[in-house]
């Protein structure tokens, strides 16, 4: 950045004193007579005109363009025969040399990268960056963003519920203390989120105590995605209906025209 605003401002700069010198020599300044000599310039005038001819403009005195007008013209219009500017031409040559040195890098030495190895490269840094945010991301499930997970989620699950869940609702869901989690009855929601925001804060005036404490917000998605699993697995000896009956929201894809979703209980 403070390499570009410092050409930026070489740019500029150059810029002006062309223009300055393009005014000097169609508005030439009278010399001043000091003492009967005529003042010269100053040095650094001296020596940005000797860096102009030589480097920048080339330019011919107005008093030489007549030896410089070709012999043709068109309409009464005349053409100076004037050399390229020499900063044109360096900047040519020096395209040329970058030009020989790319070719070398990129196709004989096969030292850097083409554009489709960086594009490649980039995508695959995107990648590992997306996985990591990915994973990241999964901690950061809440009640509001849960969502059933597959059998190896459900196994996990299984294994937290063995360890927390049975004393109160006995190893197969089927209800003791706790109320039957297999049946279509329930207290406080039987939908992910509901049975999610059960175990994350608990219902202490009813004997379920919060869980968020002890486990992580995955463990809890894993645990709730078991119990969801549960439902309809009718165990020996289940405990009586509790709360109220809960029906899945079911999405049929509407077939006609309009392609709308309906949802349907």
């Amino acid at each position: 950045m403070t390499t570009v605003l410092l050409l930026e401002l070489l740019v500029v700069f150059l810029l002006v004193l062309f223009i300055r010198n393009i005014f000097n020599a169609i508005h030439p300044k009278e010399r001043i007579i000091v003492l009967g000599k005529v003042q010269s310039d100053s040095w650094l005038v001296k020596t940005w005109h000797q860096l102009d001819k030589q480097f920048f403009t080339k330019a011919v005195p107005l008093e030489k363009e007549a030896d410089m007008l070709l012999d043709h013209n068109y309409d009464g219009i005349k053409e100076l025969d004037n050399a390229l500017p020499p900063w044109w031409k360096y900047g040519f040559y020096i395209t040329i040399v970058v030009a020989v040195f790319y070719f070398l890098k990129f196709e004989v030495w096969h030292t850097g990268m083409n554009p489709t190895e960086e594009y490649n490269t980039e995508m695959t840094i995107a990648k590992t960056e997306t996985d990591a945010y990915l994973a990241s991301a999964k901690e950061n499930v809440d009640e509001n963003t849960v969502t059933d997970l597959d059998a190896a989620g459900n196994v996990a699950g299984k294994a937290i519920f063995a360890k927390t869940c049975v004393p109160c609702h006995l190893a197969e869901g089927q209800g003791l203390v706790g109320p039957n989690l297999t049946d279509e009855y329930w207290i406080h929601g039987g939908s992910i989120k509901d049975i999610f925001k059960t175990i994350k804060y608990g219902f202490p005036d009813k004997g379920m105590q919060s869980w968020q404490t002890t486990y992580s917000p995955v463990e809890m998605q894993q645990l709730s995605s078991y119990i969801r699993s549960l439902r309809g697995t009718n165990p020996p000896n289940p405990k009586a209906p509790q709360g109220d009956l809960y029906k899945e929201v079911a999405v049929s894809v509407d077939t006609t025209a309009t392609g709308k979703i309906n949802d349907a209980k």
